[in-house]
């Protein structure tokens, strides 16, 4: 399909879509949403009426670049669905792991959606890990429920062409075939109102897509079905090419390890196949919307007796004169035929009710038109220049709290505003007062007082984990899909523009100072506890050998409220054991000041084997507060939190550490491993530039680096002589799992052929992708008497149950006959097929020893797998030289 009559006279250009619910505007757009390239942008979308579909399994499965082309580029309605959140993966950015992932990798998705100008929203599964079977996938979040997510949005969202993963592989990520395959049934299902018929009370219509493509694909080129799409065409509104923006866009998925590269310009593609279509697509086609109908006009065909079509091509004209209005230098050109355009549309609206009869056919119609008319509203306001900011001078904001809020409507192009009302909308239970302030009856700002009601629900997802299902549950059912429930503050200003009435809506936002390019950041106004409350450590070992040692957890208590206050912290304990002091007093001098107690806790003479918890109460003004407030907060993304209950969950097992031991710990992206190092009693120094350097490296028996360290600390890399020699001079160095960048002296070198030795193992090996998936896959020892397998916690077959997600990740491919291989492993799924190894490597460096440790003990130690935990405490206990002969 020739594509050009979609842009018309603005050469080519796109604005941040209308959502199901109207979405409210990014609290920083970027700045080609404002000034001419946002009226540009913005213009494209009018006189359409399209959409378009991606359906994904994780974060990072979308073409952004195809999603640029289509959303920026052409002005069509553009969405992504995803079934997970990405809970499962890995972190290369910060230690959040499981569900704050999950929130980590939502709000990456929202930066990513500023580029590239798609809708978000998302199912209910629960990304439980790598998978090498679609069996085993749909099992484990359940396949009809999943089908029903997919059946759900496409009712929802309705789109003309979907989009969907490859449904048929032989590789591992085996969510992405579980996806596609549904979304190949959800494609026919979701018009089929016998299909998951219970939507129907949620006011969900059966709806058949036009058309369902199967993208990221290769291998079938000039086959039927497959269509190219070009995504390297230089948009001079973007100023860029669509992929290269696109790039940009993908550069926001930072905890996936994304290059932060933009692409270079020139020619590139996106290659999709044709997987279905109704009714039947029987000629070769150029473009995804190929007989797809994008006009207004179009329209009709959803009240085909209802005699629209002379309205509709009323539109249609309005539309194009509109856009042929426009010009770069004087966009405000373009607001009087918008205006009209406003009003046309409003008009049939209006009459919708005498013209449609059938309530399916009004409905669907209406759909289309409001789509419509927040498209024209969007340009007309950007024609105008005009912005409404609305600033609270609080962001973490407590029950029963005031906060002062200031919102003004700003014009850039210099006219006077003509504000009809300004207004501040807020939940059930709060209060909002206008008044007080420099601001006085002028129209264009006010000043408001809000009361948080006192029984607010603090902010935090919507969805939680359900237990033992890999599915989330709904905390609020009505946010279902969306990325967060509403923001709690909204300020609304109703303008008359060109002598038709608009609405501008922004969220009211709390403006900080920091580190960041700009030196600015925003998040919305956040309800918080009074309190919240942590502990160190969140998770600690007693070993049955010494049940009367006390433990030491130490309760931190932030207060959040405003002014000083009082609290009282306590620590709650299972029976038997006993806490002192019963109580401390605490006292908090301003709002964000942290203090702090230390309690004793020892246990009862004698204990069973297995996991209890320490709860941390703080009590103020008679309220009990036993939560903690985690911020997930990078200069990428917008702050976003979620509560977690403050406890210290206690380890009961038989595990020993050897004494004199002593371990350096050489922190990479973030881990929980070095705290429970110093949990098992050894103690533990964190490494520094300056340690790995210029530090006396003699005092450690032990080094372990984290986590792909040496993908994240440069000074690890070039201290590699050094520690080799502490290595061949009688040091232990434990290497947990790293990813290819093992392979290269610098992250940033070129990918080496497949198979070259790493440049940090001391004999020839490398970093593999190779992984084991099942968590319960049976574990052949090798080696049974080594000494890390035997000393001083002799492993057995009880060590490998209550394993979490997996058990090992990027295995390494020794090539030397000086590495001991000590574990095997085999996956019970057809596309992992073999035994592996490499998941615990060993091998004798001069009178040292270098260990690398494919096993995931990252995620086995905070998740308080006993077996993970006895590994580590051998794997820290070792002399130096002591190896198996």
């Amino acid at each position: 399909m020739d594509t050009r009559h979609l842009i018309g006279p603005l050469a080519l250009a796109c604005s941040v879509c209308v959502a199901v619910a109207p979405a409210e505007p990014p609290l920083q757009p970027l700045v080609l949403d404002r000034g001419a390239s946002g009226v540009a942008l913005a213009l494209r979308k009018v006189g359409l009426s399209v959409r378009v579909l991606w359906v994904s399994a994780h974060p990072d499965d979308e073409d952004n670049a195809l999603l640029v082309r289509l959303s920026r580029g052409l002005g069509v309605r553009t969405a992504l669905f995803s079934e997970t959140r990405g809970e499962g993966g890995q972190n290369a950015i910060g230690p959040e792991l499981f569900e704050a992932l999950g929130v980590l990798r939502t709000a990456e998705l929202e930066a990513v959606h500023r580029y590239d100008g798609a809708e978000q929203y998302f199912g209910r599964a629960y990304e439980f890990g790598y998978s090498f079977s679609v069996e085993e996938t749909l099992a484990q979040w359940g396949r009809e429920e999943t089908l029903g997510d997919i059946v759900r949005i496409l009712r929802l969202f309705r789109p003309d062409v979907v989009i969907t993963l490859p449904p048929e592989g032989t590789g591992g990520g085996q969510h992405h075939e579980a996806v596609g395959r549904l979304t190949v049934e959800a494609f026919r299902a979701a018009a089929d109102p016998g299909r998951f018929p219970g939507q129907r009370q949620q006011g969900l219509r059966p709806w058949q897509a036009r058309k369902l493509y199967q993208g990221w694909v290769g291998g079938f080129e000039g086959e039927s079905g497959s269509v190219h799409v070009q995504t390297g065409i230089y948009d001079p509104v973007l100023g860029m090419t669509w992929r290269q923006l696109g790039s940009r866009a993908r550069a926001m998925h930072r905890c996936q390890g994304t290059s932060q590269l933009v692409a270079d310009p020139g020619p590139s593609e996106s290659l999709l196949r044709l997987l279905d279509s109704e009714p039947k697509v029987t000629v070769a086609e150029t473009d995804i919307l190929d007989g797809v109908d994008t006009s207004l006009t179009g329209i009709a065909r959803f009240a085909p007796r209802a005699g629209l079509d002379g309205d509709l091509e009323a539109l249609q004209a309005k539309a194009s004169a509109a856009r042929a209005a426009f010009d770069a230098r004087n966009p405000a050109a373009a607001a009087r035929a918008l205006a009209e355009d406003l009003t046309a549309v409003r008009s049939l609206l209006a009459a919708l009710d005498g013209r449609v009869p059938d309530p399916g056919d009004r409905a669907e119609v209406a759909d289309r038109l409001r789509e419509e008319e927040a498209d024209v509203e969007t340009a007309l306001v950007r024609a105008e220049g005009l912005e409404l900011d609305a600033f609270a001078d609080d962001g973490l904001v407590v029950p029963g709290q005031e906060v002062g809020v200031r919102a003004s409507v700003a014009n850039g192009a210099g006219r006077p505003a003509d504000v009809v009302a300004l207004e501040l909308t807020a939940p059930s239970g709060w209060t909002v007062r206008r008044g007080g302030g420099a601001a006085g009856d002028d129209p264009d700002r006010a000043r408001f007082t809000v009361t948080v009601a006192a029984d607010a629900r603090p902010t935090q997802p919507y969805w939680r984990k359900e237990k033992d299902h890999d599915r989330n549950a709904l905390l609020v059912p009505a946010d279902d899909s969306l990325p967060w429930g509403p923001p709690a503050l909204v300020a609304q200003a109703r303008l008359r523009l060109a002598g038709v009435e608009t609405t501008l809506r922004a969220p009211v936002a709390w403006r900080y100072e920091g580190p960041f390019v700009g030196g600015e950041k925003r998040h919305e106004v956040q309800v918080v506890p009074a309190v919240s409350v942590r502990v160190s450590p969140e998770i600690t070992s007693v070993p049955l050998a010494s049940v009367r040692k006390p433990v030491e957890v130490r309760v931190f208590a932030r207060g959040l409220a405003r002014g000083a206050s009082e609290a009282t912290l306590r620590l709650e304990a299972p029976s038997g054991w006993t806490v002192d002091p019963a109580s401390a007093p605490v006292r908090f001098g301003h709002e964000g000041e942290e203090a702090a107690a230390a309690f004793r806790v020892t246990p009862p003479p004698a204990l069973r084997p297995g996991p209890l918890a320490l709860r941390a109460v703080a009590v103020r003004d008679g309220r009990e507060y036993r939560e903690t407030v985690q911020a997930v907060a990078y200069e990428h993304i917008e702050r976003e939190q979620l509560l977690r209950p403050a406890e210290t969950r206690v380890l009961v097992l038989d595990v020993r550490a050897a004494p004199g031991a002593a371990v350096g710990y050489v922190m990479g992206s973030g881990d929980a491993v070095a705290d429970a190092i110093r949990q098992l009693g050894v103690p533990v120094t964190l490494l520094s530039a300056d340690d790995l350097r210029f530090g006396d490296l003699s005092r450690f028996t032990t080094i372990v680096t984290g986590i792909r360290a040496y993908e994240t600390r440069e000074d690890l890399r070039e201290s590699q002589a050094r520690l080799a020699k502490w290595v061949e001079a009688g040091g232990h160095l434990v290497v947990q799992y790293n990813r290819a960048a093992f392979n290269r002296v610098s992250p940033d070198d070129p990918t080496p052929p497949e198979g070259t030795p790493s440049p940090y193992a001391p004999y020839p090996a490398f970093v593999t992708s190779g992984r084991i998936t099942d968590e319960d896959a049976p574990v052949r020892i090798l080696v049974p008497d080594h000494p890390l397998l035997t000393t001083p916690n002799r492993i057995g077959p009880a060590d490998w149950e209550g394993w979490v997600q997996e058990r090992g990740i990027q295995l390494l491919a020794a090539r030397d006959p000086r590495y001991q291989e000590l574990l095997a492993a085999t996956d019970p799924f057809p596309y992992n097929p073999g035994e592996k190894r490499g998941m615990l490597v060993d091998a004798a460096v001069g009178k040292g020893t270098w260990t690398y440790v494919g096993l995931v003990l990252f995620r086995e130690v905070p998740a308080g797998v006993p077996g993970g935990w006895r590994l580590l405490a051998n794997l820290v206990s070792r002399p130096g030289g002591q190896i198996l002969k």
